[in-house]
């Protein structure tokens, strides 16, 4: 029988947003990434690998925690490290950040990604995922992705499930690629523009039953 806690609609998860915006100290959730930032200057020119050090070590004595280092099709070094705030609820509620270097320099701001997990059912719900616009298509969503299942092979996550609302519907071609590529079910309504994913984690021997049961299907 499912469990109470594993059932967010879209209203709920939009109410899980608003709370993690009063934990965060925002008014809004994410950054407006369509305007213009001027990329902060390395500390030595042209030293990628010495920033990236850098801010390993800035990141780490913060107590914080470098989750994936990876580098895309332009020589970017894209690191994804998680936010620990040390409140009991940093295995619950997870906030990524994802931090771009170049020789030209350090990207910002930092683009931010909210995951919720419940413990017990192991089930890791995507609240919100930003990245837009001359951020796309630069392979950040897939490094991004990459750091997520390190993070499901750590917390030997069973499930993981979100929703794509009618704000997304633009690029909903893009976005379902996406998720497709890294195993993701997406079920699309395309007349009222909602749209749910799902993945399961099969080296987990878990099956689309399982997942079904989670969600009292």
């Amino acid at each position: 029988m499912a469990k109470q806690n594993d059932l967010l609609s879209e209203n709920d998860t939009k109410e899980l947003s608003k709370l993690l915006k009063g934990l965060f100290g925002s008014d809004d959730l994410f950054t407006d990434f369509k305007r213009k930032y001027k990329p902060i200057p390395l500390k030595k020119k042209g030293d990628v690998e010495y920033e990236v050090q850098w801010h390993t070590t800035a990141i780490e004595k913060d107590g914080h925690k470098i989750v994936h280092l990876a580098q895309n099709r332009f020589d970017e070094r894209v690191m994804i490290y998680q936010l620990f705030y040390n409140d009991g609820m940093d295995d619950q509620n997870v906030h990524l950040r994802v931090k771009v270097i170049s020789k030209s320099g350090v990207r910002v701001p930092d683009s931010n990604v909210h995951l919720h997990v419940f413990t017990e059912s192991k089930h890791m719900k995507i609240a919100d995922i930003k990245i837009e616009g001359d951020r796309v298509n630069r392979g950040y969503g897939s490094i991004l992705m990459e750091g997520i299942m390190k993070l499901v092979d750590q917390m030997s996550i069973r499930f993981i499930t979100g929703w794509i609302s009618a704000v997304d519907w633009d690029h909903i071609d893009r976005l379902e690629h996406f998720y497709r590529k890294f195993g993701f079910e997406c079920n699309l309504d395309h007349e009222s523009k909602y749209g749910t994913i799902s993945w399961i984690n099969r080296a987990l021997g878990v099956t689309r039953e399982d997942l079904n049961q989670l969600l009292g299907r």
